[in-house]
């Protein structure tokens, strides 16, 4: 990685790509997190990937903030040489819950976005096997990690 401190390399990523970036904060040593604008979040990861060595894709998942009437998108990043870890968010506006899938970028994404599409309604574009994964292929009820979830063929 180019940079040698999680400040250093907050400024090169800003300096960079500021179009991208709509914040980012050092969470402690070697921890960092960045919330991506969703329009150029497939740029910014590919960045991350080839400039700054986000080689390894570690997890991802979702939270839903229903009272703010948005859900963020997290995307847990390592860069393995420096051990460097990056949490890459995405606000997604809870009633249009949609965003590039990042499997473009780390094929390794494709179950974790299956399980936000199918625990959270995001709907990942571009993925190239939206399917359920953990729920019966013909469930209609609902999605139960919402924080408005009713239950089962109970609409919220």
């Amino acid at each position: 990685m180019p940079a040698r401190s999680e400040g250093e390399f907050i400024d090169a990523l800003r300096r960079g790509h500021p179009e991208l970036i709509e914040g980012a904060e050092v969470l402690r040593a070697k921890r960092v997190s960045v919330v991506a604008k969703r329009e150029g979040v497939l740029e910014l990861a590919r960045a991350l990937r080839d400039e700054y060595g986000f080689t390894h894709p570690v997890s991802a998942g979702a939270v839903d903030y229903v009272k703010e009437g948005r859900m963020q998108m997290i995307y847990y990043l390592m860069n393995p040489d420096s051990r460097f870890m990056l949490m890459l968010r995405v606000d997604l506006p809870r009633d249009d819950p949609r965003m590039l899938s990042m499997t473009q970028i780390w094929e390794a994404m494709s179950f974790h976005e299956r399980e936000a599409w199918e625990m959270f309604g995001i709907d990942f574009e571009g993925h190239p096997n939206l399917m359920h994964l953990l729920l019966p292929p013909d469930w209609r009820g609902g999605y139960p990690l919402r924080k408005d979830f009713k239950g089962e063929g109970i609409s919220p």
